[in-house]
């Protein structure tokens, strides 16, 4: 009985919040007042007229297939590749969204990873999944290959601020600048995988993931109170070592906000904070179900327990 008290508790909280018009509300407020970012936009052919990238340099050992992705490493030891942006990204706030698809011949052993960047430096490789060390700004991590012994399964992904002090943490995957984190398995699937990450100003850095096309947006973490160096560009790197992996950049699109919808911003509720788990496809709705469910059962056993009361009571 004490489950299902539980269970009708949970329930009426959660269909209070399905029916509250606070995240519609806010979703249709944003996108009503989007301004998309030309200048970040990677799509094919990636490149102009004579084949030079407009407001990108890439390097390394990056290639591009004009006709479908920028490959950051091939699958080959011992390679490291990058695309970094000429612009910096907007102070205040900024969403970016990306198509990737990690992938190889290796059946159990594979790596390193990719990275998304948003930092003061740019195009300088280095170990950070083909990153400069110490860079000051935001990184990204979609870690394939476990350096150390942990508690959670790779592939991964993680976020991290870099002080230009702090070393990345590379022979425990990141585990001391670790911020936030989920598990994600996007390598070798049959489509791109997606991810969106945000930023806004002394409030948050939010990563969602879609590991395909068809599936729902799911959250990966929350990293709180977050600000980022003033004039930050956007890269994308990878790193292969003895082991290796394709690496590929298939889209890039940027937006910010207006200025009207960011000095309102400050009266919306704040996102989830540190959130740390699992990428997987539940939802809200599904635990209602599930809570619909385990509520049924309980007023079925309440009902036949009445009953045989009553029963009881007659024979006596």
């Amino acid at each position: 009985m004490h489950l299902c008290l539980v269970a009708k508790g949970a329930l009426s909280a959660l269909l209070l919040l399905a029916s509250s018009p606070v995240a519609l509300g806010d979703s249709d407020y944003i996108e009503t007042n989007v301004h998309h970012l030309r200048q970040f936009t990677l799509e094919p052919p990636f490149v102009d007229e004579g084949f030079q990238m407009r407001n990108y340099d890439y390097g390394g050992d990056a290639i591009i297939d004009t006709s479908q992705y920028i490959r950051l490493t091939p699958d080959a030891s011992s390679r490291v590749g990058y695309v970094w942006s000429n612009w910096p990204l907007p102070n205040d706030y900024w969403k970016v969204e990306f198509d990737f698809k990690v992938g190889g011949k290796g059946g159990y052993l594979y790596g390193d990873g990719m990275g998304f960047f948003v930092t003061k430096e740019r195009a300088v490789t280095g170990p950070v999944l083909g990153n400069q060390d110490l860079f000051h700004g935001l990184g990204v991590l979609f870690d394939t290959y476990p350096n150390g012994k942990n508690q959670f399964s790779m592939p991964y992904v993680m976020g991290m601020l870099g002080d230009g002090k702090t070393s990345y943490d590379g022979s425990h995957d990141g585990g001391y600048n670790r911020l936030g984190m989920c598990e994600a398995y996007f390598r070798n699937l049959h489509d791109y995988s997606r991810a969106s990450v945000t930023y806004m100003k002394g409030k948050f850095v939010h990563v969602q993931l879609q590991l395909q096309p068809k599936d729902k947006w799911m959250d990966c973490f929350t990293i709180s109170n977050v600000t980022l160096p003033e004039n930050s560009f956007l890269g994308f790197t990878a790193l292969t070592g003895d082991v290796s992996d394709n690496h590929d950049l298939l889209a890039v699109r940027a937006e910010t906000l207006s200025p009207e919808a960011l000095k309102n911003y400050n009266a919306m509720p704040n996102l989830p904070q540190n959130i740390v788990g699992k990428a997987s496809g539940g939802s809200v709705f599904g635990f209602i179900f599930k809570a619909l469910l385990l509520s049924g059962v309980c007023g079925g056993l309440f009902v036949a327990y009445k009953k045989y009361s009553a029963d009881s009571a007659k024979r006596f």
